[in-house]
């Protein structure tokens, strides 16, 4: 592999992220709204070395409350940048090239919630289409043009304690062998605000990566807001299938804010 398997891949590791921050996070918020409530939006941004991504979304409940069991429908589209450097021969000799790359990404699903005691579930599947240019244009990776894949989704989210809980998302892609976890410890300090950690891992067919970091989170009635920050490291797949860690130490920052109605 080249290392544009890396920088590119990183950007797909950012949609899948993108297409699942409005995890069962607010589940247990929308509770006391459920009856009024029947619609989520959502938007946010998501930026690593040479990488950044912007998404919105929305999740509808045709019947019942956005915080009552049933039927799920989510829609999310983005898009994003990214750079990376790689030799390449041209002229007849090896070079240094710089590549521009954009992508721009979609998810339609559709899926049911439950509730469980503590325990929010959802679960959910449909589409997942991208498309990615780089300028100028790579052969080397198989990260590039218009693709669409089958996509599944699960989210958890546990009320630990009146002051802990616990949100676990999973997604699975056939773009790109895409896939996407995350989980958050939070911490209520005060009723309407969290901190606490995160960690997750995201990849594809070209890269694996993995980050842990904090978050602050301010909920009210009707939405939230959330701010999150830590380092990544990136795995590249080198040729026989070995994995090299690189550019280690690598930040990230991340945004979102959430409405229902």
């Amino acid at each position: 592999m080249h290392r544009v398997g890396r920088q590119g891949g990183r950007l797909i590791c950012a949609a899948a992220v993108a297409a699942a921050l409005a995890a069962g996070g607010p589940a247990r918020q929308a509770a006391a709204e459920g009856a009024s409530s029947h619609f989520e939006m959502w938007t946010g941004a998501e930026a690593f070395r040479r990488v950044w991504s912007l998404y919105t979304g929305a999740t509808a409940a045709p019947v019942g409350g956005i915080a009552e069991d049933g039927v799920r429908v989510r829609v999310v589209a983005g898009a994003g940048g990214y750079r990376y450097g790689a030799t390449r021969q041209l002229d007849g000799r090896m070079q240094p090239v710089e590549f521009e790359g954009s992508v721009t990404f979609a998810d339609l699903l559709v899926g049911y919630q439950r509730q469980a005691g503590p325990l929010t579930l959802k679960a959910l599947a449909g589409l997942a289409v991208s498309d990615h240019q780089l300028i100028p244009d790579d052969p080397h990776t198989r990260i590039r043009g218009p693709g669409y894949g089958g996509k599944l989704a699960v989210e958890v989210w546990w009320t630990i304690g009146e002051r802990a809980w616990l949100s676990t998302d999973v997604a699975l892609t056939t773009l790109h062998g895409g896939y996407y976890g995350r989980s958050r410890l939070g911490w209520r300090v005060l009723p309407a605000v969290s901190v606490g950690i995160e960690a997750g891992a995201a990849g594809n067919a070209e890269c694996d990566l993995v980050r842990i970091g904090g978050f602050l989170r301010y909920e009210w009635a009707r939405g939230e807001i959330s701010l999150a920050g830590g380092w990544s490291n990136d795995a590249l797949l080198a040729q026989g299938g070995s994995a090299d860690l690189l550019e280690t130490s690598v930040p990230y920052a991340a945004v979102s804010w959430l409405t229902r109605f």
